[in-house]
């Protein structure tokens, strides 16, 4: 192996260290408090490392009908545990943020 074989395989080895945004797909372990795992080895996630969009939020309206009833429409339940969820890895590995369901 030469210097620059070298120089790239550290230079390599740095990168993979860092851990760049990738995509992760986790499964919801509990929803109050969110936990996600993303791997059977590790620790579930907890919601302190999960920075949360609006898409995994639960929505719902509520309204009157014009005789006066009361009505409520669910938009999304948000998410619930079994759920697959699509993340993105920043700081190294130490936040995700929860972008959305899988369906």
């Amino acid at each position: 192996m030469d210097l620059i074989e070298v120089i790239q395989q550290i230079i390599q080895n740095g990168i993979a260290e860092l851990k760049l945004t990738d995509l992760v797909i986790g499964t919801v372990v509990t929803n109050a408090p969110l936990t996600i795992q993303i791997d059977a080895l590790m620790q579930p996630l907890p919601e302190e490392a999960l920075i949360k969009t609006e898409n995994i939020m639960p929505k719902s309206y509520t309204g009157t009908t014009s005789d006066g009833a009361s009505f409520t429409v669910v938009i999304n339940q948000g998410v619930q545990p079994g759920d697959k969820v699509v993340m993105l890895r920043c700081q190294h590995g130490q936040r995700f943020i929860v972008l959305s369901k899988v369906y």
